[in-house]
């Protein structure tokens, strides 16, 4: 910690109480959330207009008993936790290192050649000559394809520990003097030119899970020139009905069966926790990631519904409260187990790429979301369905069941 060094409360923080009543903050898709003492509040909000240190350690002695040890020991710990940032958006030395922020997690998205060439077909189009920004850059190879296709400046933004290869990278393959890397989560950073090109690739297989579309609406507003572009710039979210070869709920009625035997054993009323535990398995995310490299394999029960079409460019972003309705258009006979969740993503008026399992199999894999019990349906039939996008610490995803 520099004690006159200035530090700003993160734009990315998000604060919820927890179910066991204690204040977590996130910051970052690659940092575990982490608990915010109330007692330090007090010195946390001095920091939320920007401060020093040293700054805010006076005042408060104004109004407190504060003993300065201390108060270096919270502020390194604010920084290394990513809830403050300097002035000028740059993360603490505490870089985050889990998930997106390894290196190593970065291996299977650059073996998915189909996505990356994609995305490298598209940059060298719409690159030349343009001042471009990528956000969440990674290792930096979408950055160095915009500086080898003759970008004026490229501005790659990366929070994680991955960082220190995307530097490396870009002193290796001779991008240095074209690629400006800038450590911290982008609605911190600034930049002081506004950009032609905003370059984004944080899709998750659900769509919206690594923060899209508050990422994007506040890149679009202090980044973006006007008639700027962002690649991609229009995000189809869709699925297909399938049928279930297992019930979903099938672990969860076997725990309950279990929970259910503690009374003999015990000799006691476990009522009140079989209820509990009965509202936590409602809870329980009936999701599933899929990924191989075979085909397919679910039997497909619909035509594809088309959920949400969103202009990322010029469209409103913020859904928060968002919620939608479509139907499936039955056309085959089965029990409708639930649906598998996918996007195309438009990266230009002609190219697109997407999760589609019609398409080449790619990193993101299929999102398989179980309904909360099957439906038997045949053809002709139309199935309503009910989808909201969720936020949990900060973290949105799509929630979706029939209606």
């Amino acid at each position: 910690m520099d004690w006159d060094a200035s530090y700003v409360i993160s734009r990315s923080l998000t604060l919820e109480v927890s179910r066991r009543g204690r204040l977590v903050g996130a910051t970052s898709l690659s940092r575990q959330p982490s608990e915010l003492d109330p007692e330090a509040m007090p010195a946390f909000l001095e920091f939320a207009a920007g401060s020093t240190p040293r700054g805010a350690f006076e005042r408060l002695c104004k109004e407190w008993e504060v003993e300065e040890s201390g108060f270096e020991e919270l502020v390194s710990g604010l920084l290394d936790q990513g809830f403050l940032v300097t002035s000028e958006g740059e993360a603490g030395a505490g870089l985050p290192f889990e998930w997106f922020g390894a290196a190593a997690s970065h291996f299977g998205m650059l073996q998915d050649t189909f996505r990356v060439m994609s995305y490298r077909a598209a940059i060298e189009k719409h690159s030349p000559g343009q001042r471009v920004v990528e956000i969440g850059c990674g290792t930096g190879v979408l950055s160095m394809f915009a500086a080898k296709a003759g970008a004026r400046k490229v501005i790659a933004i990366e929070e994680g520990l991955v960082s220190e290869v995307a530097a490396a990278m870009f002193e290796a393959n001779g991008c240095s003097e074209i690629v400006e890397l800038r450590v911290g989560n982008s609605r911190n950073v600034e930049i002081s030119e506004p950009a032609d090109l905003i370059i984004h690739e944080i899709l998750g297989v659900d769509p919206f899970d690594e923060n899209l579309l508050p990422v994007l609406l506040d890149a679009r507003v202090r980044f973006l020139r006007p008639g700027g572009r962002l690649l991609p710039y229009r995000l189809e979210v869709c699925c297909l009905g399938i049928e279930s070869l297992e019930d979903p709920r099938a672990g969860a009625a076997l725990t309950m069966a279990k929970a259910r035997e503690l009374a003999g054993f015990y000799g006691l009323d476990f009522g009140p926790f079989l209820k509990a535990l009965e509202a936590h398995q409602a809870r329980t995310d009936r999701s599933r990631l899929v990924i191989g490299d075979k085909p397919f394999d679910r039997k497909i029960l619909s035509e594809e519904a088309r959920i949400l079409d969103l202009n990322l460019q010029e469209g409103d972003l913020d859904l928060v409260g968002w919620s939608a309705s479509a139907s499936l258009r039955i056309v085959a006979e089965g029990t409708l187990g639930g649906v598998v969740l996918f996007f195309r993503a438009h990266l230009d008026e002609h190219l697109r790429i997407t999760n589609s399992p019609f398409a080449p199999m790619t990193s993101w894999g299929w999102d398989l979301r179980f309904f909360s019990h099957g439906i038997d349906v045949r053809p002709g039939d139309n199935v309503p369905l009910r989808a909201e996008i969720d936020t949990v610490l900060g973290r949105q995803r799509m929630v979706i069941d029939h209606a």
